[in-house]
């Protein structure tokens, strides 16, 4: 169907979004708006494909896009012509009266208002989600004739879709987080690189002792408020342990390119890069694939527990207090030991002297 090949179309475009990109490129090429926004002037051509993840756009009154328009949340407001199709997956999309779309219009999750004079020349799709369903209104009789049966099965081409933006959506809660939480985050990935052990070891026991203690706080039914306020905890210590670990790999790569890149920078690419390759191995190997993104998870939770979310520092060693000791002088014609008196608490020098006069 159509509305597969638009889907393909999105994900060959997502995946040249990179985090932090909050520009526009030529207007002789794609243009991808990422959490900014951008008026395409009355009467200005775009040559290419309009993305928008997270950002505000505006066609004004005879402008044209000679290309699709695809939204990834936020909002577009078109007056303009778009020769192309209009795809969105969450946000908002606005048809004004002058507004043309050549193509399709195909709404995942968003929401469409249409003003009386928007022209669609193909089909309107609204109500999409993951998996697809297709709901008939109650009243409708079919007697005879059957709907038919929409059975889809495994579509690569949708997986990679909405594998590609649930890795976009971690990379721009890694952007995000960092900015706004640098310290802490800082503070989690130095643990758990200082104390891989300990940390792994913190959360593994939690992950396996947290669960008992849920069951047990939802039982008493007046405790279910602290077992709901524990698990948002537990989330937000998983999110933080996972970012945390996304910005030393970002720091890591940026060192390999002999680059220098701004924490929200390397969080963004490092944990996009990170999932990639966790949730890749996973989707590739189902059986165990599992097994590592729980681990390095856990890894990153214990981190997070053991710096207290991130607002101290986890010892890295313990500082080691020598007690007093004796010196040796070795001088020639003095062969005897000499006690350092300095070095010796004043209750240790009477206790000696008191033996002497015992003597």
């Amino acid at each position: 169907m159509k509305y597969l090949k638009l889907l393909t179309v999105l994900f060959v475009i997502a995946v040249l979004l990179w985090p932090g990109t909050a520009y526009a490129r030529d207007l002789m090429d794609d243009k991808v708006i990422f959490g900014g926004t951008y008026t395409l002037t009355e009467g200005e051509t775009l040559d290419g494909n309009l993305v928008v993840f997270g950002g505000a756009v505006t066609l004004e009154s005879d402008s044209t896009v000679n290309g699709d328009v695809v939204l990834m949340g936020g909002t577009v407001d078109s007056m303009g012509t778009v020769t192309g199709s209009m795809v969105g997956m969450g946000g908002v999309i606005q048809l004004g009266e002058s507004s043309v779309v050549n193509g399709d219009m195909v709404t995942i999750g968003a929401a469409l208002q249409r003003e009386t004079g928007a022209q669609v020349s193909g089909d309107v799709i609204q109500g999409l989600s993951f998996p697809f369903q297709f709901n008939f209104p109650s009243e409708t009789q079919f007697q005879d004739v059957q709907p038919p049966a929409f059975d889809f099965g495994p579509n690569p081409a949708l997986d990679a879709v909405w594998f590609a933006f649930r890795m976009f959506i971690w990379a721009a809660l890694a952007v995000l987080l960092v900015i706004f939480f640098y310290g802490q985050a800082d503070r989690v990935a130095r643990a758990a690189l200082d104390q891989p052990l300990i940390t792994g070891g913190a959360g593994l026991l939690t992950a396996l002792l947290a669960p008992l203690a849920l069951i047990a706080l939802i039982i008493t039914i007046i405790l279910i408020p602290v077992a709901f306020v524990a698990v948002v905890l537990l989330g937000i210590a998983w999110l933080l342990g996972w970012v945390a670990l996304g910005l030393e790999v970002g720091r890591r790569i940026a060192k390999m390119l002999d680059q220098e890149w701004a924490p929200a920078i390397a969080a963004g690419v490092g944990t996009l890069v990170l999932y990639f390759v966790l949730a890749g191995f996973d989707q590739l190997v189902p059986c165990v694939g599992w097994l590592p993104r729980t681990l390095v998870g856990m890894w990153g939770l214990g981190a997070v527990l053991m710096t207290y979310f991130g607002t101290r520092d986890y010892p890295a060693s313990q500082d080691i207090v020598h007690a007093p000791r004796v010196t040796e002088v070795a001088e020639a014609g003095e062969p005897e030991a000499v006690v350092d008196e300095a070095t010796l608490p004043e209750d240790g020098l009477a206790s000696d002297e008191g033996a002497a006069e015992e003597e």
